[in-house]
C-alpha cells in the first residue's frame, strides 16, 4: 500500500493568493469608517455569538480600545462589505459608536471569502460545529470544487489507506495531498479525526443548536444524538443537560438508561444479526469481485431484496 502519498503538499494557486493577500493587510494603513455604510457578507462566518461575549469585548473595547482593525473591501456603490471582524463589529455597535478602525481592500468576493473561510478556520475560538463546517469551506475553496465533494475525496482516501480500496486516481491523489496537508496545518488535524468529526453533519437538528448556542463539544453531541429515534426523550435530555449544566459522564450514564428502557419496549427482530453478518459479507466480498461478476451478483441480490420489500408490504397493508 502506497503510504507515501501525501508526502508533498502542492501550493494551490488560490492558496497563494490568500497569503499575498494577509501579507497586504499588515501593509495596509486603517481608517475611520462609518458603521451604517458596513454591510454583512453573503457568507456568514458564524453561526452564533452571545450577548455576552459581545458585551464583554465591547467593555474591553472601552477600557483599552481596539487591538486589531476590521478588515473590509470597498463596493461600487461606495459602501463597504465586512470580511473579518463579526465580534468586533457588533461589539462597537454595542457601544453605539459611529465609527470603527478598518483596513480597507480593493478585492473582489472571491478573495473575500477565501480570507473570511482562512480566518475562520484558524481560528480556536468557535465552536465544534462552525470549526468543522469553516475546515470544509476553506477545502471547497482551495481545492475549488463543493463541500460534498470534499468529503467524498476524503473518506475515499482514508479507506485507501485503511486498505479498504486498492487504488486512486491521480486527481484524488492530488486532492488527497491537499486535504490530508491543510488539515495539519490549519489545526493540527489528522484525516480519521476529520472523518470522525463529519458525523456532526448528521446529529439532530437540536443537537447542532446546542452546539452552536452552548459549545457542546463534539463527543456530547454523539453521545446525545444516540437518541436520535427517541425525539421526545432526546429533546428532554437536551433541556437538562442546558438547565442542570450536566457533565459528558452524567449524560452518558442517562443515554445508557433511556436505551435500556427503550430497547425493553421493542419487539425482538428475529433477523437483526443475520441480515447484519449479511451486511458485512457483501462489504467484504462484493468489493474483491471483477467488473463484470459485480453487475451479475448486484442483479440477484436486488431482485432478492425486492422480493423481501414485496412480502413485508403485503402483511404491512395487511395489519
Amino acid at each position: 500500500m502506497d503510504l507515501g502519498i501525501f508526502d508533498d503538499i502542492l501550493e494551490t494557486p488560490k492558496a497563494k493568493k490568500i497569503k499575498e493577500i494577509k501579507q497586504t493587510i499588515e501593509e495596509v494603513k486603517p481608517e475611520e469608517i462609518p458603521i451604517s455604510r458596513i454591510k454583512s457578507p453573503r457568507f456568514h462566518d458564524r453561526s452564533y455569538v452571545s450577548q455576552e461575549r459581545i458585551a464583554s469585548l465591547a467593555e474591553n473595547i472601552k477600557e483599552f480600545g481596539l487591538a486589531q482593525p476590521i478588515v473590509v473591501r470597498k463596493l461600487e456603490d461606495g459602501s463597504y462589505e465586512r470580511v473579518i471582524g463579526y465580534i468586533r463589529l457588533k461589539a462597537y455597535e454595542y457601544l453605539g459608536r459611529d465609527k470603527i478602525p478598518a483596513i480597507v481592500l480593493d478585492i473582489d468576493e472571491e478573495i473575500a471569502l477565501a480570507l473570511m473561510i482562512s480566518e475562520n478556520a484558524q481560528r480556536e475560538d468557535l465552536n465544534d460545529y462552525d470549526k468543522l463546517m469553516s475546515h470544509l469551506e476553506y477545502l471547497s475553496f482551495i481545492l475549488g470544487t463543493d463541500k460534498d465533494e470534499v468529503i467524498r475525496v476524503a473518506r475515499k482516501i482514508f479507506n485507501y489507506i485503511s486498505g479498504n480500496i486498492k487504488e486512486l486516481s491521480d486527481e484524488d491523489r492530488r486532492k488527497g495531498q491537499v486535504i490530508e496537508k491543510t488539515l495539519q496545518k490549519l489545526s493540527g488535524t489528522n484525516l480519521r479525526t476529520f472523518i470522525e468529526r463529519l458525523k456532526i453533519l448528521n446529529v439532530a437538528d437540536e443537537i447542532k443548536d446546542a452546539i452552536k448556542k452552548y459549545g457542546w463539544s463534539y463527543s456530547l453531541a454523539i453521545e446525545v444524538n444516540k437518541l436520535r429515534n427517541y425525539p421526545e426523550k432526546m429533546r428532554q435530555l437536551i433541556d437538562e443537560i442546558i438547565k442542570n449544566d450536566l457533565t459528558k459522564k452524567e449524560v452518558e450514564i442517562k443515554v445508557r438508561e433511556i436505551l435500556g428502557e427503550e430497547a425493553s419496549k421493542r419487539v425482538k427482530n428475529p433477523f437483526k444479526e443475520s441480515f447484519r453478518e449479511i451486511n458485512k459479507k457483501v462489504s467484504r466480498v462484493y468489493s474483491r469481485l471483477p467488473e463484470k461478476e459485480k453487475n451479475k451478483v448486484e442483479k440477484v441480490i436486488q431482485k432478492k431484496l425486492s422480493e423481501i420489500e414485496q412480502l413485508l408490504e403485503r402483511y404491512e397493508n395487511s395489519v
